[in-house]
């Protein structure tokens, strides 16, 4: 079993920002994610971030995930099924291996919430989607939908209405739910998309594939034919391993103090898993470098008093 100081759990930009900063304490440090720059990594384009105008996430992610890689931090993309606390360690059980550190930095992140309604699982890539940037190539003069009334569920309409024939943005309320001011002026200038408000999903229809919809607007209802539907109506953290670790949670998410500590000494967090109100890649990358300052500090700490 192999021995680190710290052991990262995500690769999205808040693992990545703590490897790089316990990379620079000259920390053995593991980062271990299932997916190259997390959620992040689906983001068509990033222009909030500073030093880039416009980047993809992908992008914005490789480049971070080499930064990391450099400083001679080991990077595996794997899946941590357990994490178990000793007297003076952790031990970590992945799918591809088994190793030990002396602290964690929990940052999960979130996954997306689906709609919860029949078949969404077996249409799931048959039309079903939860990424845009992944899959918005495939519906080229194709009819699409997108659930949700956030800010990424209009950015999704609008990487869509660059390939589909049609989109239409179905949400429940009666109006957007807190986007960008700019994203509503796009999507408002896109003459193929459509918005449907107070409209919600109750069906979907196909057997190999999506073939159509049910939608229900008040007390009527109506069946929509669509090719694609794209699901964006948030996320939910990726906490069970932070609550199998007896880490105090509110609402799912996981409570740190303002240097980024859990409630269980030696677990740390950042990023969109932990109770901070803005989830943005900036402030992921901030608490990950809190986070590691920390830890940097507390190891020095129990190294004095082991002497």
């Amino acid at each position: 079993m192999e021995e680190y100081d710290v052991l990262i759990v995500g690769t999205g930009p808040a693992g990545y920002t703590a490897g790089l900063y316990t990379g620079r304490y000259n920390l053995k440090t593991l980062v271990v994610g299932e997916m190259p720059g997390g959620m992040m990594s689906e983001a068509f384009e990033v222009c909030n971030f500073p030093s880039h105008k416009k980047i993809s996430g992908m992008e914005l992610m490789n480049r971070l995930g080499e930064q990391v890689k450099d400083l001679g931090v080991d990077v595996k993309l794997d899946t941590v099924h357990e994490i178990k606390r000793d007297d003076r360690e952790f031990r970590i059980r992945c799918e591809r291996g088994e190793y030990a550190a002396k602290k964690i930095v929990l940052a999960t992140g979130t996954k997306r919430l689906k709609l919860g309604l029949p078949r969404e699982s077996e249409l799931t890539g048959r039309g079903v989607s939860y990424c845009a940037t992944c899959d918005a190539a495939f519906y080229g003069e194709k009819l699409v939908g997108v659930v949700g009334g956030g800010d990424s569920a209009l950015a999704s309409a609008l990487i869509l209405s660059e390939y589909a024939e049609k989109v239409y943005i179905i949400y429940r309320r009666e109006e957007f739910f807190r986007p960008e001011p700019i994203r509503i002026k796009e999507v408002e200038n896109k003459d193929n998309i459509e918005f449907m408000f107070e409209t919600e999903v109750i069906s979907l229809n196909g057997v190999d594939k999506l073939r159509s919809i049910d939608i229900k607007q008040g007390s009527e209802e109506k069946v929509i034919e669509l090719d694609g539907l794209f699901i964006e109506i948030g996320s939910t953290p990726n906490s069970e391993l932070a609550e199998d670790l007896g880490v105090s949670t509110v609402d799912g998410y996981i409570k740190t103090d303002r240097e980024r500590r859990t409630s269980v000494p030696g677990v740390y967090a950042a990023g969109d898993v932990i109770d901070s109100p803005l989830k943005q890649a900036i402030t992921a990358a901030a608490q990950g470098a809190e986070a590691a300052a920390t830890l940097y500090d507390d190891l020095k700490r129990d190294q004095l008093q082991d002497r």
